[in-house]
């Protein structure tokens, strides 16, 4: 019985040994990682809500399935428990979270007129004092897709809501203005910027005429710019040719910070120190947070604010095609 065993076990060792190595699988991140166990919470949560309806802790997990559907932006495929939640509990704890499901929903399937109307219903409902914070995030959340979707009127309405809601608070009326001015911008010509890239070479925008000129405000410690950057990269070896500038502005401390960025990865377009540029940039372009973009066309106006992400691609598949 012994020899037997012994030799199976031989003749496995030897099979074994001429089977083709496996790759090992590629290591997963955290992010990565996170986002893998909150899907399965998020899934597991509401299956629960399904199963028990009325289950006395169905605030809370409502609450918790809500809030990693915002922090993930999963809207559309939790819209459906939102609105049941809504439906079940007009006047339930955790309603404001489930309006922001449904209006975020909505924006991301480009129904804006819809998505406003629920926008204003879900301020109406919030108290003056302990909801300012919360109305603010969202209102900017809700406000910053409208912009890259080219809805300026729906994010200067979801602006002028949120300072009329809070009229007593000065940090959300500068916000409010501050927006408004830079949307106010859009349609009309671009600043007669001349400044020194890093290299000491005077730039002028008014030389950039019969070209699409992107100018993005960035800086080497803005987390949100470094993940864009690839796709930045992308749209300029696809587009450059066919009539896209990238004028980036940095807003770094120091120079030499983003002269050892920009030669580390290899950035080819143009690039503004606002610091050393020569001219406030910042103040030209009414700039007030980053990341900040400015699409200007061929006749030199502001056409586009804040595109990013796949609203980066899709504006300048339509625009460079037909220019072309």
């Amino acid at each position: 019985m012994e020899s037997r065993s012994l030799l199976a076990l031989t003749l496995f060792v030897a099979v074994a040994a001429d089977l083709p190595a496996q790759p090992a699988a590629a290591p997963e991140s955290v992010a990565e990682i996170q986002n893998r166990h909150d899907r399965s919470l998020v899934r597991e949560l509401g299956e629960y809500l399904i199963r028990n309806p009325k289950a006395e802790d169905r605030d809370q997990a409502y609450a918790a399935l809500f809030n990693k559907a915002i922090e993930h932006d999963w809207f559309a495929e939790n819209q459906e428990a939102a609105e049941r939640y809504l439906k079940d509990e007009p006047e339930g704890p955790v309603r404001s979270l489930a309006q922001v499901i449904t209006v975020m929903a909505r924006a991301k399937a480009k129904r804006f007129p819809d998505a406003l109307a629920r926008y204003k219903e879900l301020l109406q409902g919030l108290t003056m004092a302990d909801q300012e914070e919360f109305a603010a995030s969202f209102s900017e959340t809700f406000a910053t897709a409208a912009v890259a979707a080219g809805e300026i009127d729906v994010a200067a309405q979801v602006y002028q809501s949120l300072a009329a809601k809070f009229p007593d608070s000065a940090a959300l009326k500068q916000k409010a203005e501050t927006e408004l001015g830079r949307f106010a911008r859009v349609g009309k010509p671009a600043p007669a910027l001349e400044a020194q890239d890093l290299e000491g070479k005077t730039v002028r925008l008014g030389d950039l005429r019969g070209k699409f000129v992107l100018v993005d405000f960035w800086a080497t410690w803005c987390t949100p710019n470094i993940v864009e950057l690839p796709r930045l990269q992308d749209a300029y070896k696809k587009y450059h040719g066919a009539g896209l500038e990238i004028v980036s502005v940095s807003l770094d401390d120091t120079r030499t910070a983003v002269v050892d960025f920009v030669k580390a990865r290899k950035i080819p377009w143009v690039q503004l120190h606002n610091t050393t540029a020569g001219v406030d940039c910042v103040e030209a372009f009414g700039v007030s947070s980053i990341p900040a973009t400015y699409l200007i066309d061929p006749q030199g106006t502001i056409i586009r604010l804040d595109l990013r992400g796949g609203a980066l691609e899709e504006v300048l598949s339509k625009l460079i095609k037909a220019k072309g």
